[in-house]
């Protein structure tokens, strides 16, 4: 039960902290993009957790924290106007998020 309960209070705080900084960031692409990179970092940080850790953090949390679909419409958005803005925020995104996950990862082991 404990589980459960950790798991959802921790998914609503994931959410609300995406939710600012995608809507209140100027520009709320850099806060989607923040969100994601740091939940790249603290999913790699996860490794080697025990149960129900990776649950209830790493799902729970940052899963909720971190979303491709407000990035699609971040990147969807800057497309409308911006071409080259909205490859380099897709470029951007996956260079850092891979990166931060690589460098959580070397850091956890």
């Amino acid at each position: 039960m404990l589980t459960a309960v950790a798991f959802v209070g921790l998914a609503g705080a994931g959410a609300t902290v995406r939710f600012l900084a995608s809507e209140r960031w100027p520009g709320g692409h850099r806060g989607t993009l923040l969100v994601n990179v740091l939940g790249s970092l603290l999913l790699g940080l996860l490794t080697g957790s025990g149960a129900p850790v990776p649950l209830v953090v790493g799902v729970g949390g940052l899963g909720a924290m971190t979303t491709f679909s407000t990035f699609a419409a971040d990147t969807m958005a800057l497309a409308d106007h911006h071409r080259l803005k909205a490859a380099g925020h897709v470029a951007t995104t996956l260079v850092l998020g891979l990166g931060a996950a690589l460098l959580g990862l070397v850091v956890a082991s």
